[in-house]
């Protein structure tokens, strides 16, 4: 009998051992993934294999797909370069002005669209840069300058790295940027905005680090977005000039109220005077609009001014409005994005699904109005040339009857 019962112990345990590394298996890296055969027939619906490639090709032994040990760089390349096409296989490249995907490629020889929002910390950058990068074929790059901490570029000597950087990266050439890549190595916020190019990353980390590659990923794009928000708009003139590049300039306005109580529920922001100062704030609000009225007259093609309140108020008609102006049209995907991150509200400061039409005018009800008066005291200048109404005091900022946003021009 005790035999029997250290047997069935014996096979219990032996049992047990088994069921746990199985179930510790479900968990480890997704590099060794071997996807199912119904994955595999979703894959290959998906990618559309063209000039004849061989299926068994994507899963040769040697490799597992779509992320393995040791990367076929040429292969993951050549996947994405599908990719793109399969997601652009429907859209109407007349809109962008060509006839062709190969026109906008760099890597066939063509131009990208290009396009920089300029702006501030907290002002809708992060969601206006989603709705771009929700367009297919979009590399997406994000706060290239997050290595410069919170401070912002108004001239020498900063403006100098700042604006090469940008004409770089627009190029695809990331060679020399080390500083970028270190960065980033601690900060892997720098790359995952980029959804495509973290698709890849979030499994091989190198992979982000690596210049080589980010500039031959990037070369595959048909468009690419930028969003910085430490660089004024002044300066930005050396980017319109630039003929090769044809850049198209967004910037994104929004009234300091809401900025800086937006700004309170950041901790990065109060040890840094460029953040916490509303004075400093509306200065640069005065020196985009000056700005503005210069390059407005001598590239009107090329600059967009747009208020955060407007995208917010009207997310689709503002939306259709600036992809008119950047030369892309409108797409599905953007039309699911701005329909599923406008209705619903999800918690998180950098959170860009929002009930669009209760953000802007959060502050109304938040601010503490001697706060706002200070403020007002500070920023009127700015606030008048954006078309900002002050608020006279408590119970009138809180009315439902006071409309903080009206009529402005930018004067040329």
């Amino acid at each position: 009998m005790l035999r029997k019962v250290n047997f069935y112990s014996i096979c219990f345990a032996f049992g047990l051992s088994v069921l746990l590394i199985l179930a510790g298996s479900r968990y480890t890296d997704n590099i060794n993934y071997h996807p199912s055969i119904e994955s595999r027939r979703n894959i290959r619906n998906f990618l559309r294999v063209e000039d004849g490639e061989n299926l068994q090709s994507m899963y040769e032994p040697t490799i597992t797909f779509p992320y393995y040990d040791s990367i076929d760089i040429e292969k993951l390349l050549n996947k994405t370069s599908f990719k793109i096409k399969y997601d652009l296989s429907t859209y109407n490249f007349e809109q962008s002005g060509v006839q062709k995907l190969d026109d906008l490629l760099l890597e066939s020889g063509g131009k990208p669209i290009r396009s920089v929002i300029v702006s501030t910390w907290r002002s809708g950058t992060t969601f206006l840069g989603e709705v771009l990068n929700a367009m297919p074929g979009n590399f997406y790059h994000y706060e290239p300058f997050l290595k410069f901490e919170i401070v912002q570029i108004r001239g020498l000597p900063l403006s100098t790295e700042a604006l090469s950087n940008i004409k770089n990266m627009l190029r695809c050439n990331f060679e020399g940027m080390e500083d970028y890549f270190e960065y980033g190595k601690k900060h892997l916020n720098q790359f995952r905005h980029n959804t495509r190019l973290w698709d890849h990353c979030k499994y091989k980390k190198e992979l982000c680090f690596d210049a080589e590659f980010t500039g031959r990923f990037c070369k595959l794009f048909p468009f690419q977005s930028m969003k910085v928000v430490r660089v004024r708009l002044r300066l930005m003139q050396e980017i319109l000039e630039d003929k090769e590049l044809n850049v198209k300039v967004v910037l994104l306005i929004r009234d300091p109220r809401g900025v800086m109580q937006s700004r309170q529920h950041r901790d990065f922001c109060q040890p840094a005077p460029d953040c916490w100062k509303p004075e400093l704030l509306c200065a640069d609000m005065i020196s985009d609009y000056v700005a503005a009225g210069r390059l407005l007259k001598q590239y009107p093609d090329k600059l967009m001014v747009l208020r955060y309140e407007e995208l917010a108020l009207n997310p689709v008609g503002t939306t259709q409005y600036l992809l008119k102006f950047l030369g892309l049209g409108m797409t599905p995907s953007i039309e699911r994005f701005l329909s599923t991150h406008t209705s619903v509200e999800v918690a998180g400061v950098s959170s860009t699904f929002r009930i669009s039409q209760d953000v802007p005018f959060r502050w109304k009800n938040v601010l503490d109005f001697n706060y706002v008066d200070d403020m007002q005291t500070v920023c009127k200048e700015a606030m008048d040339l954006w078309g900002y109404r002050l608020a006279h005091n408590s119970s009138h900022m809180t009315s439902k009857e006071f409309n903080p946003i009206m009529e402005y021009s930018v004067r040329q």
